[in-house]
């Protein structure tokens, strides 16, 4: 990875079942993944997460190892090489539950190794909530020891003061933003159908994440549909472009959309499919009138990168000015 850019960067779509997503060829065929790159690279993506494992297990295997049991690794290598060659970041995302925190780490730490993953994202929600902060602390201090300074995001919920029970600080304690690390806030406007909804909700999101601690933002929209008591909800096209353009005028380091399996299965395979609710082409940038309209995120050396880290270079001189006067009391 180019170390003058955020891994974050960009627009991105996550991928949670790589089969569904590559319908109608099997996941493991070169055509998928090819098939899957150049649709990445149509909408303009950066990057792809892709699920590659959950709680201690690897994830989006081939059933069928020795003997007819066990996995096969034969979707995720081949895959997030198509995304090299058409220019993609390699990102991968791992849900995780907290039952066993160190086996967690262990596979977190392999995956990234074995895949050669520049960026990875922690899925914790309720399971944690149960697990507690001892769970996440040995987590996050294996997975630090094991895997270096690979840049990480959490992956959580957006307003932390509705889920006080989640241990962010405990997760939070080992993350820096001058590492690549930030904070991914799943922002589902679920039910909200304001036009100014998603904008309003991120920037509540920002604020009570950055209190906790002051990292990079790169928050996750909504492009999937959830059957509600009132009805059947969906985003429209016009609040996902406000959406992005509120991450963009608020120095976001990036946006991602979940998920490209509702996209699929909701809104065809590709930007202009037919059939389409408009999902892909809001993504991709395109206007109702058909016109492009191009995103721009800051790099890591950009106006609100360079905010962030005279920011952060500000409190650790006070850190530094206070330990000193201390050495002399």
């Amino acid at each position: 990875m180019d170390s003058n850019v955020c891994v974050w960067r960009g627009q991105a779509v996550f991928i949670w079942q790589v089969k569904q997503c590559a319908l109608p060829l099997p996941a493991h065929s070169a055509e998928a993944h090819e098939h899957l790159a150049v649709t990445a690279r149509q909408a303009g993506l950066a990057y792809v997460p892709v699920k590659v494992a959950d709680g201690p297990y690897r994830y989006n295997q081939v059933a069928g190892g020795s003997g007819g049991l066990g996995w096969r690794d034969e979707i995720l290598p081949g895959l997030l090489n198509a995304f090299t060659r058409a220019g993609l970041r390699r990102v991968g995302w791992h849900y995780l539950y907290g039952a066993e925190p160190e086996r967690e780490a262990d596979t977190a730490a392999e995956r990234m190794v074995t895949l050669g993953l520049e960026g990875y994202i922690l899925d914790a929600e309720s399971e944690y909530k149960l697990a507690g902060a001892d769970a996440a602390r040995r987590f996050m201090r294996r997975l630090r020891k094991l895997a270096g300074n690979i840049p990480l995001a959490l992956c959580s919920y957006r307003f932390p003061s509705y889920h006080r029970e989640f241990p962010w600080q405990a997760f939070l304690d080992e993350m820096d933003g001058q590492r690549g690390d930030a904070h991914m806030p799943q922002v589902y406007w679920v039910g909200d159908a304001r036009p100014d909804g998603p904008a309003l909700q991120l920037q509540r999101s920002m604020k009570e994440l950055r209190a906790l601690k002051d990292l990079p933002v790169a928050p996750i929209g909504a492009a999937y549909g959830q059957q509600l008591e009132s009805g059947y909800w969906r985003p429209s096209p016009d609040q996902m472009r406000a959406f992005s353009r509120a991450a963009q005028s608020a120095g976001c380091a990036g946006l991602s959309w979940w998920s490209w399996d509702s996209l699929r299965a909701k809104d065809g395979s590709a930007p202009g499919a037919e059939g389409k609710l408009g999902w892909w082409d809001a993504i991709a940038g395109l206007g109702a009138d058909g016109a492009k309209r191009r995103l721009r995120f800051p790099s890591r050396w950009s106006s609100a990168w360079c905010a962030w880290r005279r920011r952060r270079a500000r409190q650790v001189g006070r850190y530094e000015q206070e330990e000193r006067q201390n050495e002399f009391r």
